[in-house]
């Protein structure tokens, strides 16, 4: 749908990733596991082979 409009892709962004299946785990999570939790996340939230791996995506276009 998106390549029909006259857009550019900025960023496309697993919001959650892999966050559903191991909700438990990160809900258990002290401060500094949860940090690095984060920056696993963050370093891999836009790669595309990742990018069916969550449930909800961000599609960041510019007109």
């Amino acid at each position: 749908m998106v390549h029909a409009l006259p857009v550019t892709r900025l960023h496309y962004v697993a919001a959650d990733g892999c966050a559903l299946f191991m909700r438990e785990a990160i809900d258990a999570m002290d401060d500094d596991t949860f940090e690095l939790y984060l920056k696993y996340h963050f370093s891999t939230c836009e790669r595309e082979d990742l990018a069916g791996m969550t449930s909800h995506a961000v599609d960041i276009l510019r007109k």
